[in-house]
């Protein structure tokens, strides 16, 4: 009976086990569907990191480029190593952040002239025609322009961001946006000796004077900017400078001539295209400007700036060039010492067609770098001549106007040495030579190869030597003190009130016999950013 029914047991265990043995089976294979997904989900995270990572490392390297990246130049942000901040505290919300600078100070010139509200460096640190007096002075912006900011990205697409910014730099020791050709109107008829600083710029009044644009912005496909761009000489100049074109401190910082290709007005261009690309160590770009002034019923005319650059970086090595081409180039001034012309609205402007280039290179080890450029630029008459009467895009007219001022090109070649040494976890020193060449371009044969003050055209030199001393307290604030001596000679020093005899007016009408003119401007001050 035993034997019978133990068969029969077994058999009956058996199919009783199935189902079991089945859920089982079912069960690890819902275990290895949901490893799986949790596998495919994990691989999508890792490439959205790997964009991520991506995107991020792009965008230090454009900003490393940009920021590495008057005459005034008025540059936008200061260079600056800032010690790290234990926490984040920018002020972002959805990644817009409000972001500025002020910076502000004192200083004394051997020969200066005085304080301008209106213009954007408030002070004139380089020698120029009008500096004739020793003098305490305010000295704003003597590192960097005060600037406020906005600034946002927006994902479009896991690797596309809608960007944009706008800017604009202001005189914190006057309450006023910065204004070059304002300050060249208030100076407008009057005495040479009498004038108070002043200067042409890009910076002209407007509510947003710096840049503003609107773009897109990829890790891989680089960046597209509409609007109101910094020039890619600008951005340059911004990278190599070894005072990280301060004012009181760099001839290239200061002249805005460097940075816009032969006139500060270019140093930022309105209409213009800007794109810029980076992968591994090289980098690109190209803008744009496009016509950026009319035409009266009887005459046509026509500005434009087309530049290129590229570089490279390799384990602390960075060169980059630059090339432009700009027909109907402007350069304002204002209008002759005359009591005619005391009140007048109107300026002066001298119009071009020019070339220009510009090699740079600096190198990083430790706590050391040493950063170098040459740049030449080719002043020629314009293709299509400029009307009198015409009107910027800043809304000042010029009811002088030459189109002649080149009998022969007149050429410029600025080329420039310094260094930085990180002597403490604070503190930075910076020391900086620059050395200006203009040729001799006029036909007549009063002055054709001349090399005097007796006219503008003739040939001449600009120098000059510049030491900082920049203290770094955190990533907000910094005290900085420094000194630059510069010194024009011959045609870069002829029509100046040292080197010249003035009239009761205060019209040139000799030379003195003295052939250079200079300058030196001690000066410290506080910026503090955020």
């Amino acid at each position: 009976m035993r034997k019978k029914y133990l068969p029969a047991a077994l058999v009956a265990a058996g199919f009783m086990a199935l189902p079991i043995g089945a859920a089982y089976a079912d069960e690890v294979s819902n275990l290895k569907a949901e490893a799986k997904t949790l596998q495919q989900q994990n691989d999508a995270l890792a490439k959205r990191l790997a964009v991520i990572e991506k995107r991020q490392k792009a965008i230090e390297t454009n900003t490393t480029q940009r920021f590495m990246n008057a005459q005034a130049a008025d540059l936008p942000m200061p260079v600056k190593a800032h010690p790290a901040a234990a926490v984040d505290d920018g002020l972002c919300w959805k990644r817009v952040c409000l972001y500025g600078i002020i910076d502000g100070g004192f200083g004394w010139q051997s020969h200066g002239q005085p304080f301008n509200g209106a213009f954007p460096t408030g002070a004139q640190y380089l020698v120029s025609a009008g500096s004739n007096r020793a003098m305490w002075t305010a000295s704003p912006n003597a590192m960097s322009q005060s600037t406020i900011g906005l600034r946002g990205a927006f994902e479009v697409l896991p690797d596309l961001d809608a960007i944009f910014k706008v800017e604009t730099g202001f005189n914190p020791m006057a309450g006023q946006l910065a204004n070059g050709e304002g300050s060249m109107v208030q100076n407008n008829g009057i005495p040479l000796n009498l004038r108070s600083a002043n200067g042409d710029s890009s910076r002209n009044g407007q509510a947003l004077n710096g840049q503003a644009y609107v773009g897109l912005s990829s890790p891989t496909y680089g960046t597209l900017t509409i609007g109101r761009n910094n020039a890619l000489t600008l951005d340059q100049i911004l990278g190599y400078d070894p005072m990280g074109g301060s004012y009181a401190f760099s001839p290239i910082g200061f002249s805005g001539t460097w940075a816009g290709g032969g006139s500060t007005e270019d140093g930022r261009l309105d209409q213009s295209l800007k794109y810029t690309w980076s992968q591994g160590p090289v980098h690109a770009g190209v803008i744009y400007q496009v016509g950026n002034y009319g035409g009266g019923d009887t005459t046509s005319w026509v500005h434009d700036d087309l530049q290129g650059n590229i570089g490279f970086n390799y384990l602390g090595f960075s060169v980059d060039g630059t090339a432009a081409k700009i027909r109907g180039m402007v350069s304002a001034s204002p209008l002759s010492p005359s009591p005619l012309n005391i009140g007048a609205t109107g300026l002066a402007a001298t119009i071009s067609d020019n070339v220009e280039w510009m090699l740079t290179a600096k190198y990083k080890w430790d706590r050391f770098e040493v950063l170098g450029g040459y740049e030449n630029i080719d002043f020629a008459n314009p293709s299509n001549p400029v009307p009198v009467g015409f009107a910027n895009n800043y809304d000042y007219t010029f009811s002088t106007v030459s189109n002649t001022a080149f009998p022969t090109d007149k050429v410029l070649q600025m080329m420039w040495i310094g260094g930085k040494w990180q002597a403490t976890e604070h503190l930075t020193l910076i020391a900086a030579y620059y050395h200006e060449i203009q040729n001799a371009f006029g036909t007549a044969p009063a002055v054709a190869g001349c090399a005097t003050t007796i006219s503008s055209m003739c040939s001449g030199t600009l120098d000059a030597v510049s030491f900082v001393a920049d203290y770094v307290f955190n990533k907000h604030l910094d005290v900085y003190a420094g000194v630059e001596y510069s010194q024009m000679t011959n045609g870069l020093a002829a029509g100046s009130v040292q080197t010249s005899v003035l009239s009761a007016t205060g019209a040139v009408i000799g030379t003195n016999g003295k052939s250079t003119a200079s300058n030196i401007d001690p000066t410290f001050g506080v910026r503090y950013s955020f």
